[in-house]
C-alpha cells in the first residue's frame, strides 16, 4: 500500500518574521523563515536566535544535576590519595565518544592516576558493568571508576564493586532504575525535570557538562587544555545516538560542527576514517553516513573497540591511517553480513500478509543480535511501517531483538504498555531493544497492534502519510537553495528533519544503474524540465532502472551537496498523471510549557498536561472546530504516587459511604488526578477487599462490610492499578517534552 503525499497547505510567514530571521543569519532566506514557521518556530526574539546561532544560546550549568557535588568531591578525594582512576564506557558511537571525551578530558587533571578504560566486549558482554570485569579492574588496584554511557541500572554490580574496594561514579542518560543505585554519584539527565535543558543529552553529553564541572573546580590544573578541543567528538556521538538536536543538545552539537570544519585542527583519526578532506564537507551528513556507520562496525564484527579510542585521541597521523584502513575493512564484512541478513528479512517480510497488521515482526534463530537493529531500519524504510526483529533460541525459549519506528510511533511508550510481556526493555522512542519469551511473541505482535490501532482510531494498516515541507522548481535546486536549508542545520530524524522538496512533472534521463563502495545499488539520472529546459542531477538509492517510470514523475527530494557539486537525492517518485497530493493543514501550536505564566497569545490554552492521545486529540477537535490555536501552557505535572492516590481514594470512599452518599466519577477522577481507567482498576481493588460496589456510568456507591479482608486477588488486582498510574506517569511525561512537531503531526 502507497503512503499518501501531503504537502503544507498555504500558511505564509509573515513578513516581519521574514526580515526578523533574515537578520539573524547572512545566509538565512525568505524559504528559512517559512521552514522555521512551519516548524512551530514563530518566536523570532526567544525561539530562533538560539536555534540558529549557538552563539545566542545560554548553556545550563552542570552543577544542575542534583549529585554533581558528590562526584566532584570523590574525585577530591582520589585526588587527595593518589587513587587510580579508571573509565568504563560501551561499545557504540554515543559510548566511544563519550570514553574518549573522558579519558582525553581528564588526563590534565588526573595525569598517571588515570590509568585505562574499560569497554565490554559485544560479542561476550552485555552494556553495563560485569562481575568479571570489576574484578579484572581490582586486580590492577583501581579505587574509582567513572563511567559514560551505562550504569544506570547497575545497582547489584555496584555493590559488588564496593565489596571489592571501588566506588563508582556514574554518568549515562538511560532508564533509571527505581531502587537506589548505590553509586557516589549518579549524573544522569533523567534526574532532572522534563523541561530541563539537560534532560535530553546523550552519554556524550553527559560526559562533556561533567568535564564543565570538572574544570571549573580545578582552573589551575586544567587551564593547559582547552575544553572546547572536545566538542568534535560530543557532536559525533549526540548525532549518531538519535537524540533530539534541541536545547543543550542543539547547542553542542552546533558548536561540535564548527570545530569539525576548521581543517587545520581535525583530529588525524577522523581525517583519516574520511580520507581527504573538503572545504565543502558536509559534516552531518558525515557523521550519519560514514564515521558513525564505520565506528559502529567495530564492535559489530570483532567486539572490542579498544582501538577506536586510540584512533579518536591519537595525534599520530601514521597510527590514524593505520587504524583507519583496519576499520574500513571491518565495516566492509559489516556491510557483507548486513547485507545478507537483510536479504533474509525482506523474503520473510515478503511472505506476510499486511494488510491487517500495524507492525512487521520476524524472527530468526541465526541472526546475529548486533546486526537487526540496522535491519530493521531498512525494513522500516522500505514498508513505511516499524519493524521488530528478533534471534530465536528454541533451546532457551527466549528471544532477543531491536524494534525500530517509522516516526509516526513512540515505540518505548507502545513496548512499555506490554511491558508485562516483556523480560527487558530499552531504547527510546525511535529505537528499542527488548527480550522476552517466544511463547510471548504472537501476544506482543497482538499486542502492540491493537495498541497501534487505537492510538489511531482505526484496525486498518494506513501508512504515515509523507509530509512534504515546499514545493519547487527544478529550476530553483542550487546552491543558493542549499545555503537557506544549511541555515536549518543540524537536523535530527524525528524533532527536525532534512527538509523535503516536491519537485513537478519532470522526466528521468541518462539512467545508470550503479553500485557504492559499500555494494549498495543506486541510479544516477538526470533531470528534465521539458517546459523550461531545466535539468539537474539525481540519485535514486536502493533501486535499479526498472523501477524507473517513464514519462513525467513528481518526485520528493532532499538536495545534497558532495564535494562541489549538488544533486538530489530521491526518497519518493511517482508518475504524475496517477499521482495525489493531499493538503497538510497547519494547525499551529503555541509551545509555552516551559513558561507557562508567559502565555498571554490569544487561542485555546491548555493548562493541564493530557494524560492520553485520547485527550490530546479532544483539545485538537475542540481547536478545529473553533478555529483557534493551541497554547501549551502547561507546567510539567508531578509524578503521581500509586500508594498515596489509593490512600486518598480509600479515604474518599470511606467518607461517602458514612454520608451514604455516591461518588461522581467525573469529579472523583479530577480530584485524584487519574483517568477513568485507573478508576475501574481501583474500583476493582476495592471488590477483591470485600466492598460491593453498585455502579452507573456516571457514579457509585460502595457497601463496606464489617471488617476488610484481603484475598489472592488483591494483590493481582493493586499491580494492575500501580501499573496503570506507572503508565499514566509515563504519557504525562511524553505530553510533557513531546517535540511540537510530533504534536503537530498528530493533527
Amino acid at each position: 500500500m502507497q503512503r499518501p503525499w501531503q504537502i503544507y497547505s498555504a500558511d505564509p510567514a509573515p513578513p516581519d518574521f521574514i526580515e526578523a530571521v533574515k537578520q539573524l543569519h547572512p545566509e538565512a532566506g525568505a524559504i528559512t523563515a517559512q521552514l522555521l514557521w512551519q516548524r512551530g518556530y514563530r518566536d523570532s526574539l526567544r525561539q530562533v536566535p538560539p536555534f540558529l546561532d549557538w552563539r545566542y544560546y545560554e548553556s545550563a550549568s552542570p552543577l544542575e544535576f542534583p549529585e554533581m557535588s558528590a562526584a566532584l568531591g570523590r574525585l577530591q578525594q582520589a585526588l587527595d590519595q593518589q587513587e587510580k582512576v579508571v573509565i568504563w564506557g560501551d561499545f557504540d558511537t554515543d559510548g566511544v565518544t563519550a570514553t574518549a571525551v573522558l579519558w582525553e578530558g581528564l588526563k590534565p587533571l588526573l595525569g598517571t592516576q588515570l590509568v585505562d578504560f574499560y569497554i565490554p566486549n559485544r560479542h561476550h558482554d552485555s552494556h553495563g558493568l560485569s562481575p568479571h570485569g570489576l574484578q579484572q579492574l581490582q586486580q590492577k588496584g583501581v579505587a574509582l571508576i567513572i563511567t559514560c554511557d551505562t550504569g544506570s541500572t547497575n545497582g547489584p554490580e555496584i555493590v559488588l564493586a564496593r565489596q571489592l574496594g571501588m566506588d563508582v561514579i556514574v554518568t549515562d542518560h538511560h532508564t533509571l532504575d527505581p531502587t537506589p543505585l548505590g553509586a557516589v554519584a549518579l549524573i544522569n539527565p533523567r534526574q532532572l525535570p522534563w523541561d530541563h535543558p539537560l534532560r535530553h543529552l546523550s552519554g556524550v553529553g553527559v560526559a562533556y557538562k561533567f568535564l564543565e564541572a570538572v574544570y571549573d573546580r580545578w582552573p589551575e590544573k586544567t587551564q593547559g587544555y582547552p575544553l572546547e578541543n572536545l566538542l568534535d567528538l560530543v557532536a559525533i556521538g549526540l548525532i549518531a545516538d538519535w537524540v533530539e538536536l534541541r536545547g543543550e543538545c542543539r547547542y553542542l552539537a552546533q558548536r561540535g560542527l564548527d570545530q569539525l570544519g576548521k581543517r587545520q585542527t581535525l583530529r588525524p583519526g577522523i581525517a583519516a576514517l574520511l580520507g581527504h578532506v573538503s572545504k565543502h564537507r558536509a559534516w552531518q551528513r558525515e557523521i550519519s553516513f560514514t564515521v558513525a556507520p564505520r565506528l559502529n562496525a567495530v564492535s559489530r564484527v570483532e567486539g572490542d573497540v579498544r582501538p577506536l579510542i586510540t584512533l579518536l585521541t591519537t595525534q599520530d597521523r601514521h597510527e590514524a591511517r593505520q587504524l583507519a584502513e583496519r576499520i574500513a575493512t571491518l565495516n566492509t564484512e559489516r556491510q557483507r553480513r548486513q547485507k545478507e541478513v537483510t536479504r533474509m528479512a525482506h523474503a520473510k517480510a515478503a511472505q506476510l500478509d499486511l494488510s491487517a497488521s500495524r507492525v512487521i515482526l520476524l524472527t530468526d534463530d541465526n541472526w546475529p543480535l548486533s546486526l537487526l537493529g540496522l535491519v530493521a531500519n531498512d525494513i522500516v524504510k522500505t514498508y513505511g511501517r516499524p519493524a521488530l526483529l528478533l534471534q530465536t533460541n528454541p533451546e532457551t525459549g527466549m528471544a532477543v531483538g531491536s524494534a525500530r519506528s517509522d516516526g509516526s510511533v513512540d515505540l518505548y511508550e507502545a513496548f512499555h504498555s506490554q511491558r508485562h510481556l516483556l523480560e527487558g526493555l530499552g531504547g527510546h522512542p525511535y529505537a528499542v531493544g527488548f527480550r522476552l519469551k517466544m511463547a510471548h511473541i504472537p501476544l506482543l505482535a497482538a499486542a502492540l497492534n491493537q495498541f497501534l490501532a487505537q492510538q489511531e482510531g482505526t484496525a486498518s494498516a494506513t501508512p504515515k502519510p509523507l509530509v512534504i515541507d515546499l514545493e519547487v522548481t527544478l529550476g530553483q535546486l542550487n546552491g543558493q537553495l542549499l545555503k537557506e536549508l544549511e541555515v536549518l542545520a543540524p537536523f535530527d530524524s524525528t524533532h527536525h528533519p532534512y527538509p523535503r522538496l516536491l519537485v513537478r512533472n519532470v522526466e528521468l534521463t541518462q539512467l545508470r544503474d550503479n553500485n557504492s563502495h559499500g555494494g549498495r545499488r543506486y541510479v544516477s539520472m538526470v533531470l528534465h524540465d521539458r517546459q523550461h529546459q531545466h535539468t539537474f542531477p539525481a540519485k535514486w538509492w536502493d533501486h535499479q532502472i526498472g523501477d524507473c517510470p517513464q514519462g513525467a514523475c513528481d518526485l520528493v527530494i532532499e538536495l545534497e551537496q558532495w564535494q562541489s557539486s549538488l544533486s538530489a537525492v530521491i526518497k519518493e517518485l511517482r508518475p504524475s498523471e496517477t499521482n495525489v497530493i493531499q493538503e497538510a493543514s497547519f494547525q499551529p501550536l503555541m509551545d509555552y510549557r516551559d513558561r507557562p505564566p508567559a502565555a498571554s497569545v490569544k487561542g485555546l490554552r491548555v493548562e493541564t498536561c493530557p494524560t492520553s492521545r485520547q485527550s490530546w486529540r479532544q483539545w485538537i477537535q475542540r481547536a478545529k472546530r473553533e478555529q483557534q490555536p493551541l497554547i501549551l501552557a502547561y507546567a510539567p505535572p508531578p509524578e503521581q504516587d500509586a500508594l498515596k492516590v489509593w490512600r486518598e481514594f480509600l479515604t474518599l470512599c470511606q467518607q461517602a459511604t458514612q454520608q451514604g452518599k455516591p461518588l461522581e466519577r467525573e469529579g472523583l477522577q479530577k480530584r485524584l488526578g487519574i483517568e477513568a481507567t485507573t478508576l475501574n482498576y481501583a474500583l476493582q481493588v476495592l471488590e477483591t477487599l470485600g466492598v460491593k460496589v453498585l455502579s452507573t456510568p456516571e457514579e457509585f456507591w460502595c457497601q463496606w462490610p464489617p471488617q476488610l479482608s484481603s484475598s489472592p486477588p488483591t494483590g493481582l488486582a493493586l499491580e494492575r492499578f500501580t501499573a496503570a498510574i506507572a503508565e499514566e506517569n509515563f504519557r504525562r511525561r511524553y505530553f510533557a517534552a513531546a517535540p511540537l512537531q510530533a504534536l503537530q503531526e498528530t493533527y
